[in-house]
């Protein structure tokens, strides 16, 4: 069992299988297995080559072509600028880029670079992280880490890790409505046919398509970010989203007013997920059996995921007591392998993850994770953890959503400031809302200023775009 040949083994046992549905189009393994073949005939082995992954079924097959081949895979969206496209072949030593058709079809257009680097061993991916605080990062991913990752999900499944074969007729699909070429999105369609499930891709999400889907297909759980949560919840839809069982939320925070929203809305609880690319899939989850059950800690993303080590550190990396506040650190098998360097080669970053997020370990093993370290305000000499700051407001009955950044501030250093989406029909001012907190927040959290806006501007991703809450009020950061 491996990840670089799953293709090939799904149509060795199911060829007339249905492997992807897409655009009302359905293509089967045996199809998707030859193009790869196909493709892979045409590029340079042992070497990187860049895709502009799209949710299309050419970008399936290009992405299988390059590992039938031998070659790792540079991960850029279809929306990436052709210059961040330049520079990841640059940085990364691609001897092609790849660029699919879509939004049918199976062609993809070859580009040589004339480049050819050593391929680091086992290297299936490099996936560049958001860069929400400057240029990307790419991280470097090995077979070996992906594979652990998918095998997680499926024994989380309660399948087993080592998955199950497909089968015709075509099991219930898998749907995947974040990019392929982000690590949730790859990883979604990887579990999917790990589990013996075709994937059903999306290129955009809507609140109608959703709707649309579940009345067609069985699809079990909608994999979700916040903001789709949120437009779910705003759609005029009412009653329960026909064979949904659950909702999983991750790449961002979710707020607790939007979450309760949809269960009371749908019927279905929202299970919180927390991860990063550069592990390669989750670090802490919600199970649905320990929400059904009432265990749910307030402000918890889960319990830490099997086979995972999880680690909270103060600055000199010494481990915190439970429920202190401190750097999220984990280890396991998903890891990547490191950054590259400026010569394109992975580095290592040690035995444990630093994760660059804030958070507290209880004793039971629930996460929770409070902010960012980089968005830690630090006003007067206390921390303000913006996270926390957005739950507060978001407990406030007149708001929906909410976004907390700091601003300089030349007595205190920085001071909050936040940005709030007001509940349909309120019309509490910002006065009211600042009012409404005093009686949960310390004096140096209020926010010093609050404006209403229409949506909290977000990333891709789904995580808040601090810089532009920032430029709201006026600040170029």
């Amino acid at each position: 069992m491996g990840i670089g040949d799953l293709l090939e083994r799904c149509a060795e046992v199911a060829s007339a299988g249905t492997a992807v549905i897409a655009d009302g189009s359905t293509y089967r393994f045996g199809t998707l297995a030859e193009a790869a073949r196909r493709l892979a005939g045409r590029l340079i082995p042992n070497s990187r080559v860049l895709i502009t992954l799209g949710n299309t079924p050419a970008s399936i097959v290009a992405l299988h072509a390059a590992w039938t081949a031998g070659c790792s895979v540079v991960s850029a969206s279809s929306m990436v600028p052709a210059t961040e496209v330049r520079r990841r072949a640059e940085t990364t030593g691609a001897s092609s880029v790849l660029t699919p058709h879509g939004p049918r079809g199976l062609e993809v257009d070859v580009e040589h670079t004339g480049v050819q680097k050593p391929l680091p061993a086992d290297e299936a991916v490099v996936m560049f992280t958001s860069g929400t605080t400057g240029t990307p990062k790419g991280a470097s991913l090995t077979f070996a880490a992906l594979q652990a990752s998918v095998s997680g999900i499926a024994a989380g499944s309660g399948i087993g890790g080592a998955g199950r074969s497909p089968r015709v007729p075509a099991r219930d699909p898998q749907l995947i409505l974040v990019p392929l070429a982000h690590m949730g999105g790859l990883l979604g369609s990887l579990s999917a046919w790990w589990l013996g499930k075709p994937v059903l891709l999306t290129e955009k999400f809507s609140a109608g398509l959703v709707f649309d889907l579940v009345q067609r297909y069985r699809l079990g759980v909608l994999k979700l970010t916040p903001a789709m949560v949120w437009d779910l919840v705003q759609a005029e839809r009412d009653g329960p989203l026909p064979g949904i069982t659950s909702a999983t939320v991750g790449t961002a925070a979710l707020p607790e007013a939007t979450r309760l929203a949809f269960e009371r809305k749908f019927g279905a609880p929202v299970l919180r997920n927390y991860g990063q690319t550069e592990f390669a899939g989750a670090i802490a989850f919600e199970r649905a059996g320990d929400v059904a059950a009432g265990l749910r800690p307030d402000n918890t993303v889960g319990l830490v995921a099997p086979g995972v080590e999880v680690a909270i550190v103060d600055a000199d990396g010494n481990r915190m007591a439970s429920g202190e506040v401190g750097e999220i650190t984990a280890r396991a098998r998903s890891a990547m392998s490191g950054y590259l360097d400026a010569t394109g080669r992975p580095v290592g970053s040690g035995a444990w993850l630093h994760t660059g997020d804030l958070g507290t370990l209880d004793e039971d093993g629930f996460l929770s994770v409070v902010g960012r370290l980089r968005d830690t305000i630090i006003c007067g000499g206390f921390n303000v953890y913006p996270v926390q700051l957005e739950a507060a407001l978001n407990d406030v009955a007149a708001v929906a959503d909410s976004a907390v950044v700091g601003l300089d501030d030349e007595r205190l250093g920085q001071v909050p400031v936040a940005a709030v989406v007001p509940a349909p029909g309120a019309s509490a001012t910002p006065d009211d809302i600042r009012g409404e907190l005093r009686s949960t927040l310390a004096p140096y959290e209020l926010p010093r200023r609050v404006i209403t806006v229409d949506r909290i501007p977000r990333l891709a991703t789904g995580k808040v775009d601090r810089a532009g809450i920032a430029r709201l009020f006026g600040v170029d950061p």
